[in-house]
């Protein structure tokens, strides 16, 4: 069934400008821009944004994995497909070779078309900066994040891999999904970032079984792939939190290889397959996902506790280089090192 909605975006009948404005403001709800940003903000967000900025960084990438989990499971129930012409993109001519399929891939849709997962992210990322952060005043934040929802939404209707009630569907889930994650998410006005991934698991799991139920293998990887995330930060967390130690520049970019290599293989042995290995592995979903499920636990896990690699990184060079340090410097490290740590659950751990 594919004629659920009731307006297409007719993309290839569209000038090409618009064509490729709108495949530019798509990325604003894309997947990896969105988990990319709140990567970013959990590693180099400061005070001047939220007054606990890792606790709201934390909280915010468990109600990305959770936007994950919502919309695969939502799509596996309904299990709708995309408008006519969803799969086919006209490709300028001006753009380079190198960059033919990538624009393809970024102007077209695949899977099953409602409700809209770029509008379920794009509303519960941006709606839930707006609800978390601190910075300008709450009415400005809530007004900057509808127009970006509004401006990823309307994309997918222009590029015609949705329709309208996809889009107006997608907005209405992640609203929901978003006030759920505040309800569980919150203690007083702290954020717990141990509850949010854990929430996220959970809905990871369902959608696990709603698509294994209806036997869609990718649905299921996907969905794996929240459900491994989300414990992967769950376990993190509630062992060892975070140190408030920044993230500088060259330790991002370490950071974001390491993070590149194993969300990479995740997603590439979910829509891929296995490696041929030692002839003994069969290339089927279960299969996949007992490699999805710990890739993207480590993947999430190292995210949550890079700032407290770095910070040992830093205390193990310091030792390294320290003998000649004056001894009132050793002092005051050994006092620093003995005052007490307020047991506050969130920033001091």
């Amino acid at each position: 069934m594919s004629d659920h909605g009731l307006i297409t975006g007719p993309a290839l009948a569209l000038p090409e400008w618009l064509v490729v404005v709108a495949v530019l403001l798509t990325q604003l709800g894309d997947a990896w821009f969105l988990y990319l940003g709140l990567g970013l903000l959990y590693w180099l967000g400061d005070r001047r944004l939220a007054a606990n900025p890792r606790s709201v960084g934390a909280t915010l990438i468990a109600v990305g994995l959770g936007a994950l989990a919502i919309t695969v499971g939502l799509k596996s129930l309904f299990a709708l497909g995309r408008p006519p012409g969803a799969g086919e993109a006209a490709v300028p001519l001006w753009i380079p070779a190198v960059a033919a399929d990538v624009y393809a891939g970024a102007a077209t849709g695949d899977g099953f078309s409602f409700p809209s997962g770029h509008a379920i992210g794009a509303t519960m990322v941006y709606g839930g900066l707006a609800t978390f952060l601190d910075v300008w005043d709450r009415r400005t934040r809530l007004r900057v994040a509808g127009v970006l929802i509004a401006v990823v939404a309307l994309t997918r209707v222009v590029l015609g891999v949705h329709y309208l009630v996809d889009v107006v569907a997608g907005v209405a889930v992640g609203v929901a999904g978003l006030v759920a994650f505040q309800r569980v998410a919150r203690s007083g006005f702290r954020p717990r970032p141990d509850r949010a991934f854990f929430f996220a698991a959970g809905l990871g799991l369902g959608a696990v079984v709603l698509a294994a139920a209806g036997g869609h293998g990718a649905e299921v990887l996907e969905a794996g792939i929240a459900l491994g995330g989300g414990l992967g930060g769950y376990a993190v967390w509630r062992v060892r939190g975070t140190e408030t130690a920044p993230v500088g520049r060259v330790d991002t970019v370490v950071g974001l290889g390491v993070i590149g290599v194993l969300f990479g293989s995740a997603y590439g042995i979910a829509s891929v397959g296995l490696p041929y290995v030692f002839g003994v592995v069969p290339d089927t979903t279960p299969f996949r996902l007992l490699a999805v499920l710990p890739l993207s636990f480590v993947g999430v896990a190292v995210i949550v506790a890079w700032p407290t690699l770095v910070a040992r990184a830093r205390a193990t060079r310091g030792r390294d280089d320290g003998g000649g340090e004056s001894e009132s410097a050793s002092v005051g490290d050994l006092i620093t090192e003995a005052e007490p740590v307020a047991d506050d659950g969130e920033e001091s751990r």
